[in-house]
């Protein structure tokens, strides 16, 4: 097979699994010439031929790529560099083979090891520094004869190649499987690209509409809903069902080299959507089964408001979205979450959502509708009422008239106690941004340790919970609170 026909090949490949198989790998490393043979138990390091100098220049250029997700994590540790630095050298005829051998010690490639069990994948990029050092020593170890037939299937997380263990480092992303497999295909055309012009194909380049139709494959667009309505608008986005908007302000200011100032300000309306993600399950990744045991609840970002998905001149968005970690009682090691997999860019859906005539006005009338201007937000350390941010009871009491409160009052100053009539949020009221109700569901269950568990005395029609400023007493109606008793905790 010639040069030209194993690259078509290997494209092909890549265009269409998004990956390049080391069966395909090895097929590119024999383009660049023969290995000189040698018996299957030599520790003496292969002469510096051509076909290995290309093969070891193209395992560096892997580990060369990779080396600023190294850096990202530890920046310290140059070792890694220093044996690309080293074999390199010793390519280029600048040092001799003893001191190139002197790198390559047990202990180095050990802590290796254990920086990926310790950072994960982006530790591999070490590694591949070490295997490319030994392709330059020793030349491709799955050219030799007796491992000619070997796939990717009959190795294992230890004996990968340069190239695939930078691969490994190069696609990390936190999970994000849409975005991992793209990612994987950019290194494999990158990876071509290379190869091509160290085997002689200078002109050669991998064509970007494959890896557009490959990224599209991964996420195909959604249609956009015709109705604009915030339901539509957050399901659209993928940040799950709406539940409530408020409106905010915040500011950005500009630094001035030339005066060393921040001499310009822009003010800006926010719309601060809240959603929460419906499934109420993870699925165990060891087991496969659903888990219901909620370990805690947290607050994700979506769409942060600074990203200007909309033209600066209208007010911005600003997206929340509510999650749920759980707790497998057969693997408890497991993080497990109901957050789905796969990139999304919400600034772009957001684009999308909005194109065409008058849906940006229409959506941003609706966000003014429905915006709501009375509530009660609780938080570990303060109390939000109608947008007022209060860190006492005190300060309640002093602004209830500017807050428009009624039935609210003292029930015991002398011990800090007091009521808050809950009727007049309707159901706007929020602890830690979720509404009261699936905040009494999702904690009273919870493990004690978090601090923020939830009682119920369903007999007496009470709800109790505290935070970490706060205790809490809700007095319930028809499963409704309808007014609750706040007092301030001591500070330690």
């Amino acid at each position: 097979m010639d040069c030209i026909e194993v690259f078509r090949q290997a494209e092909k490949e890549i265009a269409e699994s998004g990956k390049l198989s080391l069966t395909a790998r090895r097929k590119i490393w024999q383009t660049m010439g023969e290995i000189e043979p040698r018996d299957r138990d030599s520790l003496k390091p292969r002469s510096l031929t051509e076909p290995l100098k290309k093969r070891a220049y193209l395992a560096l250029a892997c580990a060369k790529k990779v080396m600023p997700m190294w850096c990202s994590v530890d920046p310290d540790d140059k070792s890694p560099q220093n044996l690309i630095k080293k074999s390199l050298a010793y390519l280029d005829g600048k040092i001799k083979v003893k001191e190139l051998r002197a790198e390559r010690k047990q202990s180095t490639i050990d802590a290796f090891m254990n920086a990926v069990d310790s950072r994960g994948s982006v530790g591999s990029a070490a590694v591949a520094a070490w295997e490319a050092m030994v392709v330059a020593l020793e030349d491709e170890s799955y050219l030799e004869p007796w491992d000619s037939d070997l796939t990717d299937d009959d190795i294992d997380a230890y004996e990968r190649d340069a190239a695939k263990e930078a691969c490994v480092a190069y696609t990390y992303t936190d999970g994000d499987n849409g975005k991992y497999v793209v990612r994987e295909m950019r290194f494999w055309a990158w990876y071509l690209e290379e190869a091509a012009k160290i085997a002689g194909l200078e002109n050669y380049r991998f064509p970007p509409r494959y890896i557009k139709a490959f990224k599209e494959k991964q996420n195909p667009p959604k249609p956009v809903p015709e109705e604009v309505t915030l339901e539509s608008f957050c399901e659209f986005l993928g940040v799950g069902e709406y539940v409530y908007n408020i409106k905010g302000e915040s500011e950005i200011s500009y630094y001035n080299k030339k005066t060393d100032k921040y001499d310009k300000t822009e003010y800006f309306d926010i719309y601060q959507i809240t959603a929460r993600l419906p499934q109420e399950y993870g699925i165990c990744p060891v087991c496969k089964k659903p888990v219901y045991n909620i370990e805690c609840f947290f607050a994700d970002r979506g769409l942060d408001w600074d990203e200007f998905a909309v033209p600066k001149k209208y007010p911005q968005i600003d997206i929340t979205r509510l999650c749920l970690q759980f707790r497998c009682p057969d693997h408890p090691k497991e993080w497990i979450y109901n957050i789905p997999n796969g990139y999304r860019n919400y600034k772009d859906g957001v684009k999308r959502y909005i194109k065409g005539e008058g849906r940006l006005e229409k959506l941003l009338e609706e966000l003014e509708r429905r915006t709501v201007t009375k509530y009660c937000k609780v938080w570990a350390d303060e109390i939000i009422i109608n947008g007022k941010n209060c860190s006492t009871v005190e300060e309640i009491e002093n602004k209830k008239e500017e807050l428009g409160l009624v039935d609210t009052g003292w029930i015991d100053k002398a011990n800090g106690i007091y009521r808050l009539d809950l009727r007049q949020f309707l159901s706007n009221f929020f602890v830690f941004r979720f509404p009261f109700s699936k905040f009494v569901q999702y904690t009273k269950n919870m493990n004690d340790d978090t601090g923020y568990r939830a009682v119920l005395k369903e007999d007496e029609g009470i709800v109790e919970f505290e935070v970490r400023d706060f205790r809490f007493k809700c007095f319930m109606e028809n499963g409704q609170p309808i007014y609750m008793q706040i007092e301030q905790r001591k500070k330690l």
